[in-house]
């Protein structure tokens, strides 16, 4: 019983980094780890039994993106295990991985979890934060034309320049507000449409979600096609390939 607790706490501790790391980098999972130990005393492997915490220490270090954090350790734990989530608004990370553990004590046998992948994550970094900041270049120029949305690029660099886009949301969607009032709702779906069209992913729209809201679920997917065997930087970049070829012919005049 003891292995298989630590088996399962080394689990949730390498989801929680997955997360961290496909979203943002390994850098900001270390300086993680540091702000846990030095400011609350919370060394790696003590992570599991102070979850909320962790949460409070989630919230404060990334704000807002704390959420799509906790998302998608809970998502990237389950999956290693087969276990499906059940989403419940009423949940925090605690709960889910309290559910995750209870699921598995009554499973037959204990499923063990997918070994690591032996490549490297999706590249989150660079390929996903460069088709999401290309993807709100491209829908902000079909929305405005292309000399008005030079202008709204500008205001919006005044509030975040495009490569800290992907990680200060909150205050891309202020300057979104800014450029389009009561239509940011519209046009941050419009964007949505745009990175998943780059990522070669079906585009379902949802009333009253948020871009970062499409931004996980697309990471989701995302993670889903990695375990099949596809890859972004390739499967994506042919896309994009055959994107760039066809524009000339209607966008440059």
């Amino acid at each position: 019983m003891t292995n298989q607790n630590d088996e399962f706490n080394a689990t949730l501790i390498e989801s929680m980094d997955d997360a961290i790391r496909t979203l943002l980098s390994q850098e900001v999972v270390e300086a993680f780890h540091t702000t846990l130990s030095a400011k609350r005393s919370i060394n790696l492997e003590d992570i599991p039994d102070q979850l909320p915490t962790v949460s409070i220490v989630l919230r404060k270090y990334f704000g807002p993106s704390a959420d799509t954090i906790e998302k998608v350790t809970v998502q990237r734990l389950y999956s290693k295990y087969g276990l499906e989530v059940q989403r419940n608004e009423d949940y925090q990370l605690k709960d889910y991985i309290e559910t995750a553990k209870n699921m598995l004590k009554t499973a037959p046998r204990g499923p063990e979890p997918k070994p690591k992948s032996t490549t490297k994550p999706l590249a989150i970094k660079g390929d996903f934060n460069r088709l999401l900041v290309e993807s709100v270049k491209e829908a902000i120029e079909d929305a405005l034309g292309k000399d008005s949305a030079e202008l709204a690029f500008r205001i919006i660099e005044q509030d975040v320049t495009f490569d800290k886009l992907p990680n200060r949301l909150p205050t891309f969607y202020s300057s979104l507000n800014k450029i389009f009032g009561k239509d940011r709702a519209t046009m941050e779906a419009t964007i949505a449409r745009k990175l998943y069209l780059n990522l070669s992913l079906e585009f379902i729209e949802t009333p009253n979600i948020e871009l970062a809201r499409y931004i996980e679920q697309a990471i989701t997917k995302l993670n889903q096609r990695e375990q099949q065997g596809f890859n972004i930087s390739t499967k994506t970049k042919e896309h994009i390939g055959r994107t760039e070829n066809s524009q000339p012919t209607n966008h440059s005049s």
